[in-house]
């Protein structure tokens, strides 16, 4: 599946919008739920319509290198189609720890405190290659970065939304989303070793043993390369909401 509709921005346009969004969820109602370019005449409304509202029928080009001269860790940028997620993805360059935590709890401008950003651990790999690949982000009370993945337990909003949209300087990668699914708060790429194929297939294995929707038609293998969101509960601090997809198109830009 192809989106068909590309719009081009200007990096520092939507980098600033992103700022925003954030520096107001976190000022205005942005306590977690849980502790755990190039376009210069382009009409205001199309950038600030873009971060942090939900996307369609287009996909988007950054411009990475006028991203990553304000935050070098920014490396992709996830769109969900009929939700608000619509992120920089980053992840700590200079970490000594390949579980590293650092934006946690720093915003993509290196603020500390909520919400966060959407980010991976250094034990991904940048280019999405991974057999599976983490991705994790808030549960805002203000319904920013990935509060709405709990629309996704509704069977209606899981069948209507099948897609997750990755970009990044060289690809645009998109994942049809295959599950969702109540799971522990293992460290998934600590607890399950998924450079082996026997590993991949256990956590699979453990995916549809889980309270969850799930779409019986995409079959998926220990071969996929599979993409893993990950957000908390508002009271439910040993469980995670996950959100599962399988890479289907890789397209060069």
């Amino acid at each position: 599946m192809k989106l068909d509709k590309k719009r081009i921005l200007s990096a520092a346009a939507i980098l600033a919008t992103v700022l925003a969004v954030l520096w107001s969820g976190y000022h205005n109602q942005g306590t977690p739920l849980s502790s755990s370019a190039a376009s210069s005449n382009m009409h205001p409304t199309s950038v600030a319509s873009l971060a942090g509202t939900a996307v369609n029928s287009e996909t988007v080009t950054i411009d990475f290198s006028s991203l990553q001269t304000q935050n070098p860790d920014i490396y992709a940028w996830i769109t969900i189609p009929g939700t608000i997620v619509n992120y920089p993805v980053v992840q700590k360059m200079d970490a000594a720890d390949p579980y590293d935590n650092y934006y946690l709890n720093h915003t993509v401008d290196f603020t500390e405190g909520y919400p966060g950003a959407i980010y991976s651990h250094p034990v991904n790999a940048l280019d999405f290659t991974d057999p599976v690949t983490v991705l994790y982000g808030h549960n805002m009370k203000d319904g920013s970065m990935f509060s709405c993945l709990h629309e996704f337990e509704n069977k209606d909003f899981f069948d209507q939304n099948p897609m997750v949209i990755i970009d990044t300087p060289d690809y645009t990668y998109t994942y049809e989303i295959f599950a969702e699914v109540t799971f522990s708060d293992a460290l998934l790429t600590y607890d399950y070793d998924f450079s082996t194929p026997k590993e991949v297939r256990r956590y699979l294995d453990d995916l549809k043993s889980c309270k969850g929707n799930f779409n019986e038609n995409i079959e998926v293998t220990e071969q996929d390369k599979l993409l893993t969101l990950s957000t908390c509960f508002a009271d439910q601090d040993s469980l995670r909401l996950l959100l599962i997809g399988v890479l289907t198109e890789k397209t060069k830009h």
